[in-house]
């Protein structure tokens, strides 16, 4: 199998204290890799030893099937990343500041800078500095810096900041076109775990530093549960009627509203019957299955208990 990234056993110390502990995690080529895990995780020092802006306490990293060492240069000729918030020359415009990044990085294509700027629908900016531009516009330009140069390698720490709804639904978008057209590979950290949910084939999750688990998300869904899920602004009572008249045992209660039934006796027309006969007002009854958000809860220890 081919990894593009490999860490094995990477450790990072700040004064005495383990931000990232024993990480060992790989990337295939090829395919969309999401780093999840709650802020203060580990996940943007992880990203920043993987590009060498910060040196593991243990452990080691290839990148490209090479061992990374701190004299290691011309690997970063085949990747792209976006590290926290981009940074830029706030009074150049974004073309001068593509151009600037092509001079640095010896990319010399003259269609390269407007054909990133397409992809990221930032096209009507002629003429205006950097500076002017929302959070939004620049994450979109430093998004169109780190394709531009067409790298086989994409690191991407959390791209979604300040995009309104649109902006995330052409960002993930074009996820799937450099994965699929430009045959990058992709790792992408986020908090919004539905978006990612959307187009990873893999993830990795991060908790306190740790790294608790990778799969991918074909294993994560066969490991799915389907649940019939009950809204109820009487959610006691609704407990107190599942349990003493139709002998559900598998269920847990999630806040003051919410009960979900993981048996699959009873259909749902029998269980919405059964509640209203007994005075039981329903918001809602739907059949669904877990969600990554749920797996993750799940993983980092935030899940609540069966009933």
């Amino acid at each position: 199998m081919s990894y593009i990234v490999s860490t094995r056993h990477v450790s990072k110390e700040y004064k005495g204290k383990e931000v990232v502990s024993d990480v060992s995690m790989n990337i295939e080529r090829g395919q969309i890799y999401g780093l999840l895990g709650p802020n203060g995780a580990g996940k943007t020092t992880l990203m920043k030893m993987l590009l060498n802006l910060v040196k593991p306490t243990s452990g080691e990293i290839e990148m490209f099937g090479e061992k990374l060492m701190p004299g290691s240069v011309e690997l970063f000729k085949r990747i792209g990343s976006i590290i926290e918030y981009p940074i830029f020359y706030e009074k150049m415009t974004a073309v001068e500041n593509l151009e600037l990044h092509c001079e640095y990085m010896g990319f010399y294509n003259k269609h390269a800078i407007q054909e990133a700027l397409e992809r990221v629908n930032l096209t009507s900016v002629d003429g205006k500095a950097v500076g002017e531009f929302s959070l939004g516009m620049k994450q979109r330009l430093g998004m169109a810096r780190a394709i531009m140069t067409k790298p086989e390698l994409l690191i991407l720490d959390e791209p979604i900041n300040g995009l309104d709804p649109v902006g995330i639904k052409e960002f993930r978008n074009l996820l799937r076109i450099l994965s699929k057209e430009y045959r990058m590979t992709l790792l992408v950290s986020s908090h919004l775990l539905g978006e990612i949910e959307q187009v990873a084939d893999t993830i990795g999750i991060l908790q306190g530093g740790k790294f608790i688990r990778e799969m991918s998300m074909q294993d994560m869904r066969s490991e799915q549960t389907e649940y019939i899920e009950i809204v109820t602004p009487h959610c006691k009572e609704a407990a107190f009627v599942l349990e003493n008249q139709l002998g559900v045992s598998n269920f847990k209660i999630i806040g003051d509203s919410m009960i979900r039934i993981y048996e699959s006796r009873w259909t749902q027309q029998e269980l919405t019957k059964t509640l209203v006969l007994n005075d039981v007002g329903i918001e809602s009854l739907n059949h669904k299955h877990t969600s990554l958000e749920d797996y993750f809860m799940q993983q980092i220890g935030g899940g609540e208990k069966h009933a």
